[in-house]
C-alpha cells in the first residue's frame, strides 16, 4: 500500500473513531428538538423520532452544516432524515462495518446478508441505508427532491447536481 494511501486510511480511521465516540454521548438539546418539530411534519418528525440518538445528533450536526450554508428546505429535510435507513443498529455492528471498510470491503460485500443472523444484517443495512432511507420516506410521502437526496447521499457526489454534492461533502465531515 502506498504512503499517501495509508495515511488516508489513517485519516478515515481516526475521524471514524472520533465519530463514534461522539455518538456514545449524543444528545439533542431543547432548542434542537423544537428546530426539529417546526422543520418537519408529523410523518416526518416520527421517522427522526424512530432514528438512534447518534444518529439524529448526526442528522443534527449536518442541518446546522447545511443551514450555515443556505442550504434549500428539501436539502436541510433530508439532513435530518437522512440516515433513517440505518433502524437499530448496534455498536459493533457499525465498528465492524467502518474495519472492513476501511481493510477488506470486498470480505465486507461477501459477509453482509439481506436476512439471516443479525450480524450480516447490520452490515448490509449499513451498506444499503441510503436506499432503504429513501424507500421509506417516499413512503411516508417525503418530497421528491428529499428522496432523491437522501438515495444519493452515500455515492460519490455527481458532477451535476451541485446541491446532492455539498450534502455529501458536509456528510462525510458531520
Amino acid at each position: 500500500m502506498a504512503a499517501a494511501s495509508v495515511r488516508h486510511t489513517l485519516s478515515r480511521v481516526r475521524y471514524r473513531v472520533q465519530q463514534y465516540t461522539k455518538g456514545l454521548a449524543a444528545r439533542v438539546l431543547p432548542e434542537e428538538a423544537a428546530t426539529v418539530r417546526a422543520m418537519l411534519s408529523p410523518t416526518e418528525l416520527a421517522l427522526f423520532l424512530s432514528m438512534q440518538r447518534r444518529d439524529q445528533r448526526h442528522s443534527l450536526d449536518l442541518f446546522r452544516a447545511l443551514s450555515a450554508e443556505g442550504a434549500s428546505r428539501d436539502s436541510l429535510v433530508a439532513a435530518l432524515l437522512h440516515d433513517v435507513g440505518k433502524d437499530e443498529l448496534r455498536d459493533w455492528q457499525r465498528v465492524a462495518f467502518v474495519l472492513l471498510e476501511a481493510v477488506r470491503p470486498d470480505l465486507g460485500r461477501r459477509l453482509e446478508a439481506e436476512s439471516g443472523p443479525p450480524w450480516r444484517t447490520g452490515l448490509w443495512r449499513l451498506r444499503h441505508h441510503a436506499r432503504l432511507g429513501a424507500e421509506r420516506l417516499a413512503a411516508a410521502g417525503c418530497a421528491p427532491r428529499v428522496v432523491e437526496i437522501v438515495a444519493a447521499h452515500t455515492g460519490p457526489p455527481p458532477v451535476d447536481d451541485a446541491e446532492v454534492a455539498r450534502f455529501i461533502e458536509w456528510d462525510s465531515r458531520t
